[in-house]
C-alpha cells in the first residue's frame, strides 16, 4: 500500500512559521523508527508466519541520533490497513508511551519499545504504518523522517484449537489438583504464549474427573490408554467434538518422568500440577503430540508473552531472553523456558491446526466434529491396541482393547521396528503395520546433558475391526527384524457377563467431582467371565434415550463408579439411561438400565423402573467461563487497546461463541462482546471489568477483574507545544494539508478537514 508522505518544501514552509515558537531550536536531536518487530511470541528474525485472529505485539524501536542519551517523551501511532483500507479500530495508541526511548534500544527490555496490542485477519495484504511523535513533543532537526511504514504483510488461517483436560483423581495420594490451578487462564497459560492456533478452546471434558487407583509410575501406560479411548471415543459418543488433543492433570508431581505422551506425534499426554514447573509441563507435552522431540535448542531470539500470560501466578517477566531453553527440553521449570523456531513451526505446519473445509473450522465454531481433520477420508469402526513395551525385556503388557466407532486408524510407519498385524478367526492376514517402539523414551524430567530413560513406553494404535467382511479374531505384535513375538490377543470362546447393575444415592465423601457439588450417585455392578479373563469396565449416560452417551467412569477395575450428578448433562425426562460395557480383552458385552434408583438384572426391557429416578435430580448446568486477559492490577495509558479475552464452554452448548460473551466495566458501563476483542475507549480511573458468558439456557456464570487507565493527551492543537494554539498551529496544518505526520491531529493518516476542527475548537488566539 501507498501512504502519503509529507514534502520536503511542505516541512521548510512549517519550520520557517513555527521556528519562534519551538523550545529548542537549535537541538540535533533526531528520532526515526529503526525496525518494526510483529510477534506472536516468538519474532525470530522476523521470517515467522503470522497467524489471523491471534493477539500481536507491535513493537516499534525508535532510533535517537544527535545525541548520546536517551530521549524522553517518545511516542507513536500505529495504523493498519488491510487490502488498502484502514482497518476499523485504527488508529492505534501505544500499550506503553510516551518512552524514555534509549540511543541503542534492546527487545529484552518491553519499554525500550514503543508497543501496541492489535489483532490482524487473514489476508496476504496487511500494513502497518507508524508515526513516530505525532503530537510533536520532541525538537527534531528533521520531521519529514518519522512516517515509517512496514507492507504486505501476510496473516494466515489456523483454527480454533480443542483441547479437553481432565483432573486426574489420584488415589494412592492426592486426590484432585486445585480446580483453579488447571482451569483456562492459568493451567494452559504457557501453551497459549507460544503456540499460534487461531484461539485455544481448552476446557474440561465432559466425563468429569477420572479415578486412578494404581501407582502413576507403574500404570502410566494405562493412563494414557484411558485417555486416549476417552478422546476418541467417549467424547465424540457423548455427542462432543472430538479435541484434537487430551491431557490429564495429576495432583502436585507423583510421576517421575514430570509428564509423558502416548507418542511423538500423539493425541493424550499427562502431566504435573507443581507450582514451579506444571504449565511449561503442559505445553511440554503437548509438543510431543504435535510431534516435537526432546531438543537442547535455546530460543535464540527475545521471546515475546503477548498476554502475559505468565505472570500468573509466577510473576515472569513479559519478554524472555534469548538464552532460554526451548519448551522442548528436557527437565525444564516455567521460568528457565520459552519457545525456538522449530517448535513453533511445528505447531503452524500440523494437520490438526490448519483452517479445512473438513474441520468447519476459522469461523469460531470451535472443535473439529465427531472425527479430526486428518480422519475425515478414511474413519471406521476400529479397535484401540495399547499396552506397554518393556524396553530392557523386549516384551509388551497388552491392555483389554476398546472398540471406538469412528476413528482412523493408525498409519503404517517405515521406521517402525515392530509390526502389528490382524487376523480372522481362519488365520487370514487383514492387516499389518509397522510402529516404531521408542518415541517416547526419553523421560521429560530429564536435565541437559543427562538424559534418564524411561523403562517402558507407551503402546497406542488402531486397527480397524472389520476387514473385507471378516472380524479381527486375533492381534499379534512382533519383532520387525527377527519375528519373535512379543504380544498377543484372541477373541476368547466366551463373552463377560453382567449379572447385575444397578444405583444408589451415596454422600459425597471421596466422590471426585468437577462441580464438587451433589447429588451424588453410585453405580454398581456384578460381571464375570468363564474364560477366567480379567475384565475392564465403562460406564456410560446417556441424556436423550441412547442418542448420545457420556462417560462416567472409563477402564474401571472393580465393580462400582460414583459421580456427582452436577457433572453430566441433565436428562430429558424419563430418557435418562446407564450403561455398562464390560471387556475381556477383545469381546464386549453390554447392559443398560434407567437412570433411577435400585437393582436391575442383566435385562431391562419391558419399561423397567426403580424406586426413584435420580435423573429428576439433573438440571442443566452453568457454563463453564474463564477471563484469560487482562491481569488483576494492569495498567494502561489513555487510549491504548485493553485486549479482553475469555475462554467460554458448556456441557450441554459445548463451545461459546462470540454473543455468548459480554463485558462491562464498572466506570463505563457495557463495552463490548466477543471471546475476544480490544476496546481503546475505556475511561481513565481504576475500573473493575466484568466478563459474562451466558449459555442457551440463560445461565450466566460472571468473573471479574480490576485494572486501572491513567491519563494521557492523545489529541491537542497545541502543535509547536508553546501552551498556545494560533496561527502558528494552524500554518502547520495547511502547510501540510493532504499530508501525513505534523498536523494529523486525528491521527486518521492525513492532514485534512477533521484536523483542522480540532485547531479551530481549541484556538486560543
Amino acid at each position: 500500500m501507498r501512504t502519503a508522505q509529507t514534502s520536503p518544501a511542505a516541512f521548510r514552509a512549517c519550520t520557517l512559521v513555527l521556528g519562534a515558537g519551538l523550545t529548542s531550536a537549535a537541538a540535533a536531536v533526531d528520532l526515526a523508527v529503526m525496525s518494526v518487530e510483529i510477534t506472536q511470541g516468538g519474532q525470530f528474525g522476523g521470517a515467522t508466519t503470522l497467524v489471523a485472529g491471534r493477539p500481536t505485539m507491535v513493537r516499534v524501536k525508535v532510533g535517537v541520533t544527535g545525541q548520546t542519551t536517551s530521549q524522553a517523551n517518545v511516542d507513536a501511532v500505529l495504523r493498519m490497513y488491510v487490502g488498502g483500507q484502514q482497518l476499523v479500530g485504527s488508529p492505534y495508541f501505544s500499550r506503553n508511551g510516551p518512552i524514555t526511548a534509549p540511543v541503542a534500544p534492546n527487545s529484552a527490555n518491553v519499554n525500550d519499545t514503543v508497543n501496541f496490542t492489535v489483532i490482524a485477519p487473514v489476508s496476504t495484504d496487511v500494513d502497518f504504518v507508524v508515526v513516530v511523535d505525532p503530537r510533536n513533543l520532541v525538537t527534531e532537526t528533521n520531521e519529514a523522517n518519522n512516517t515509517y511504514s512496514l507492507n504486505n504483510k501476510s496473516f494466515v488461517c489456523r483454527k480454533v484449537l480443542d483441547v479437553a483436560y481432565v483432573s486426574v483423581n489420584y488415589t494412592p495420594g492426592g486426590g484432585q489438583p486445585v480446580a483453579a490451578t488447571i482451569e483456562p487462564g492459568v493451567g494452559d497459560n504457557f501453551m497459549r504464549g507460544i503456540y499460534a492456533v487461531g484461539e485455544l478452546n481448552y476446557h474440561r471434558s465432559p466425563l468429569g474427573p477420572l479415578t486412578w487407583t494404581s501407582s502413576i509410575n507403574s500404570s502410566g501406560a494405562a493412563l494414557l490408554s484411558s485417555l486416549s479411548t476417552i478422546r476418541t471415543s467417549t467424547i465424540p459418543a457423548a455427542g462432543f467434538s472430538r479435541p484434537e488433543f487430551i491431557y490429564g492433570w495429576l495432583p502436585g508431581n507423583p510421576y517421575s518422568g514430570n509428564g509423558v505422551a502416548n507418542g511423538i506425534p500423539g493425541d493424550a499426554a499427562f502431566g504435573n500440577t507443581e507450582s514451579s514447573r506444571f504449565q511449561r509441563t503442559f505445553a511440554h507435552e503437548i509438543g510431543h503430540c504435535w510431534g516435537r522431540g526432546h531438543t537442547s535448542n535455546t530460543i535464540a531470539y527475545v521471546g515475546f508473552d503477548v498476554e502475559h500470560h505468565l505472570a500468573n501466578p509466577l510473576a515472569l517477566a513479559q519478554t524472555h531472553a534469548a538464552s532460554k531453553y526451548d519448551v522442548m527440553v528436557a527437565g525444564m521449570l516455567t521460568s528457565q523456558a520459552w519457545v525456538d523456531s522449530g517448535t513453533y513451526s511445528d505447531c503452524l505446519t500440523d494437520s490438526r491446526s490448519q483452517c479445512t473445509a473438513a474441520s468447519g473450522d476459522g469461523d469460531g465454531s470451535g472443535g473439529g466434529g465427531a472425527t479430526d481433520a486428518h480422519d475425515a477420508h478414511d474413519a471406521q469402526r476400529s479397535l484401540h491396541l495399547s499396552g506397554a513395551y518393556d524396553h530392557a525385556a523386549k516384551s509388551i503388557e497388552l491392555f483389554p482393547a476398546n472398540l471406538v466407532e469412528i476413528v482412523s486408524p493408525t498409519q503404517d510407519d517405515p521406521r517402525g521396528d515392530l509390526v502389528i498385524q490382524s487376523f480372522d478367526a481362519r488365520g487370514g492376514l487383514l492387516t499389518s503395520l509397522r510402529w516404531k517402539s521408542g518415541t517416547t523414551r526419553e523421560s521429560c524430567a530429564s536435565e541437559p546433558g543427562h538424559s534418564s530413560l524411561h523403562a517402558r513406553s507407551p503402546v497406542s494404535v488402531f486397527i480397524p475391526q472389520v476387514v473385507g467382511g471378516e472380524f479381527v479374531a486375533r492381534v499379534e505384535m512382533r519383532v520387525l527384524a527377527s519375528g519373535r513375538l512379543l504380544a498377543s490377543r484372541s477373541v476368547s470362546k466366551r463373552a463377560p457377563e453382567i449379572l447385575l447393575l444397578g444405583s444408589r444415592l451415596v454422600s459425597g465423601t471421596g466422590v471426585a467431582s468437577h462441580a464438587g457439588t451433589g447429588p451424588f450417585v453410585e453405580i454398581f455392578w456384578n460381571a464375570a467371565d468363564a474364560d477366567g479373563d480379567p475384565l475392564r469396565t465403562d460406564v456410560h449416560y446417556s441424556r436423550d434415550g441412547g442418542e448420545s452417551w457420556s462417560a462416567i467412569q472409563a477402564n474401571v477395575d472393580g465393580s462400582a463408579a460414583r459421580l456427582s450428578l452436577a457433572d453430566i448433562p441433565a436428562a430429558i425426562p424419563g430418557r435418562g439411561i446407564v450403561r455398562l460395557c464390560v471387556t475381556d480383552g477383545l469381546r464386549v458385552t453390554q447392559a443398560e438400565m434407567p437412570a433411577a434408583l435400585g437393582e436391575f438384572g442383566p435385562t431391562f426391557e419391558g419399561g423397567v423402573s426403580g424406586s426413584g429416578d435420580w435423573s429428576g435430580f439433573l438440571v442443566n448446568n452453568p457454563p463453564d467461563i474463564h477471563l484469560v486477559s487482562p491481569n488483576s492490577n494492569n495498567s494502561y495509558p489513555q487510549g491504548a487497546a485493553v485486549l479482553l479475552h475469555a475462554s467460554g464452554w458448556d456441557l450441554e452448548q459445548q463451545y461459546l461463541g462470540d454473543s455468548a460473551v459480554t463485558w462491562t466495566s464498572s466506570l463505563a458501563g457495557t463495552v463490548g462482546t466477543g471471546r475476544m476483542l480490544l476496546v481503546k475507549t475505556l475511561p481513565v480511573g481504576t475500573q473493575t471489568i466484568t466478563l459474562q458468558g451466558t449459555d442457551a439456557e440463560g445461565l450466566s456464570v460472571s468473573k471479574s477483574v480490576v485494572i486501572a487507565v491513567t491519563a494521557r493527551t492523545l489529541v491537542t492543537p497545541d502543535i509547536n507545544g508553546d501552551w498556545i494554539v494560533n496561527g502558528a498551529d494552524l500554518s502547520a496544518v495547511l502547510g501540510n494539508w493532504g499530508g501525513t505526520g505534523l498536523g494529523d491531529l486525528d491521527f486518521d493518516g492525513v492532514v485534512g478537514g477533521p484536523d483542522l476542527t480540532v485547531i479551530i475548537s481549541g484556538w486560543t488566539g
